[in-house]
């Protein structure tokens, strides 16, 4: 519930300010590397089709959409498309945890003080926002429900045809 709160106050005081939406250029973020401990640059995957996946572990939709991006990663990695995970949780550890239990094969970053929530204008969780080989955001997906896997891929593979 704290946890909740802290997100919904960062959202609400920051939204306005630097709201990112379809068309806009994906902005820059602070957000560390899970793998190295560096900065988040998303200007290392131009030229890559990347969706960037805002999650928690207290977030039950967040879980239940892993194993299906971590399948449509592998299956269209070879295609130049990539996935980048923000977690969002205060405690970095309980995420460690959660993914020591079900790991996944692409990008992890964490972000316990919600910076990148805030740049990206997150409205909900997961929020995912789908950019193009030249860094434009194409597609803002908000939650994940049953019937989302289609969508999202049929956008992935749109993207890696252009």
């Amino acid at each position: 519930m704290k946890k909740s709160l802290l997100l919904a106050v960062i959202l609400t005081l920051s939204s306005h300010a630097y709201a990112t939406d379809q068309g806009q250029t994906v902005p820059s973020c602070q957000a560390t590397l899970a793998d190295t401990g560096a900065q988040l640059d998303f200007n290392a995957y131009k030229g890559k089709v990347v969706l960037v996946d805002f999650w928690a572990t207290w977030c039950p939709p967040c879980k239940k959409s892993m194993p299906f991006l971590n399948s449509l990663r592998n299956e269209k990695q070879k295609d130049g498309f990539e996935i980048v995970a923000i977690n969002v949780d205060e405690n970095s550890d309980e995420a460690k945890q959660f993914l020591a239990a079900n790991p996944v094969d692409y990008l992890m970053t964490f972000d316990p003080n919600g910076n990148c929530p805030g740049v990206f204008d997150v409205k909900a969780m997961p929020s995912s926002y789908l950019v193009d080989k030249t860094g434009t955001v194409r597609l803002v997906h908000l939650g994940f429900r049953d019937g989302d896997e289609a969508t999202i891929q049929q956008h992935v593979e749109k993207l890696l045809a252009e």
